[in-house]
């Protein structure tokens, strides 16, 4: 009985470690490097001009976008709404960050921008927050691709615990 108590101590002493790492590492921004690999099943299909309507909806929120893209630039306009789940327990944004990616034919990362939406730092949680972004399109891209990262708290920072939200849908290149 000891030594299974001493293994699932061992255990739970690494997944906070790991956990530790995970989010120091996306406090930096969360930016996938050059040749990350993106999953399959987040990848938006991208073939250029045109106009590309859709929904990012993860357990912590939903972003309604549209991108119009021309040969060398697009504008980026949504609609950014966090999940109620969320907000309720922790309605304060200590920081967010949205990036948007560009991908190659394989689903590898051609270049990452930041479309993170303007708002102040401990502000209270907006019912919407609106994107609109003018970026530079990428030569060869065939997809894009969402992820982010952020902190939310209490309204009392003395008595309330911090929570991390992030989606990120990419592998080592």
């Amino acid at each position: 009985m000891k030594g299974k108590r001493g293994i699932m101590k061992r255990q739970r002493i690494i997944m906070i470690g790991l956990c530790c790492l995970l989010f120091a590492g996306c406090s930096r921004f969360i930016v996938p490097e050059i040749g990350a690999m993106a999953q399959e099943e987040s990848r938006i299909a991208y073939q250029g001009d045109g106009k590309y309507a859709g929904v990012l909806k993860t357990k912590d929120l939903q972003f309604d976008y549209v991108l119009l893209a021309t040969d060398s630039s697009a504008r980026l306009t949504g609609e950014l709404v966090f999940d109620r789940s969320l907000t309720d327990s922790y309605p304060v944004v200590k920081t967010f960050f949205l990036k948007m990616s560009w991908l190659d034919g394989d689903g590898s990362v051609l270049k990452t921008v930041d479309i993170s939406p303007l708002q102040g730092y401990l502000s209270s949680v907006p019912d919407q927050l609106n994107i609109d972004k003018k970026i530079d399109t990428v030569p060869g891209s065939r997809f894009v691709i969402f992820n982010y990262y952020g902190v939310f708290r209490g309204e009392k920072p003395d008595v309330s615990e911090e929570w991390a939200i992030f989606f990120f849908p990419f592998s080592a290149p």
